[in-house]
């Protein structure tokens, strides 16, 4: 799928769905708000091995998509100075969330950066949530 074109369409695509799942099942009204959370998932490990697709596909499986209906994964490249004060550059995935303003997706959210810090040997999982105005 080298076609920008169509490409572009489907992630719009994908965004809309998983928009629509976040909301649960009732409908949301005009300019709901919600949170937007992004988090931040490296696959660069310690010992110098990657998370593998297949690692990051059953993570999704277990632990994300039980606790979130609907969330958009990209593919990301970032770079960071880690706690030895080195600059690391990796591959990572960035999952975003919308999300209700409430304990119970607080706790989903942390309870997921805990569980793929512990699985991959992780540092840490960046996350950034603010206010979003979201209607469909």
């Amino acid at each position: 799928m080298r076609d920008p074109v169509t490409r572009r369409a489907l992630l719009w695509l994908a965004l809309a769905a998983s928009l629509a799942g976040c909301a649960g099942a009732p409908a949301l009204p005009p300019g709901a708000d919600l949170v937007r959370t992004e988090l931040i998932f490296g696959r660069a490990r310690p010992d110098g091995s990657m998370v593998t697709e297949a690692q990051w596909r059953a993570f999704v499986d277990e632990h994300l998509a039980p606790r979130f209906a609907g969330f958009t994964v990209y593919p990301v490249t970032g770079q960071y100075r880690n706690q030895a004060g080195q600059l690391a550059r990796e591959d990572s995935y960035l999952v975003l969330l919308l999300h209700e303003p409430d304990a119970k997706s607080r706790a989903a959210i942390e309870e997921i950066r805990a569980i793929y810090k512990r699985l991959f040997d992780q540092e840490s999982v960046p996350r950034v949530s603010v206010p979003a105005r979201v209607s469909f």
